[in-house]
């Protein structure tokens, strides 16, 4: 399992899991689905490419430290699966 330090908001280091990432990511996903709904706008993707997308969107990186750390290692684990999946069908 994938670990990433950050630092945290009292000025000391903490550390999120992959697990944790992703439950974080879906999590931002997910509140910005339903604040899109609010709207009037309907989203076809998953919480995690929801999630993607808002903090891209939104402009997030720099805001909360977690959240950079979450959107690292989903970005990661994500590209990492794909290139063993490319290696794989060559």
């Amino acid at each position: 399992m994938k670990f990433k330090m950050y630092k945290a908001i009292n000025g000391g280091s903490a550390m999120i899991s992959e697990k944790n990432a992703f439950n974080d990511i879906r999590e931002l996903g997910h509140i910005f689905a339903v604040s899109l709904a609010e709207r009037g706008h309907d989203t076809q993707e998953s919480d995690l490419m929801t999630g993607l997308a808002a903090y891209t969107l939104l402009n997030l990186k720099g805001e909360n430290a977690r959240c950079d750390a979450a959107y690292d290692v989903v970005i990661s684990t994500i590209t990492d699966e794909m290139f063993k999946r490319v290696k794989g069908a060559a």
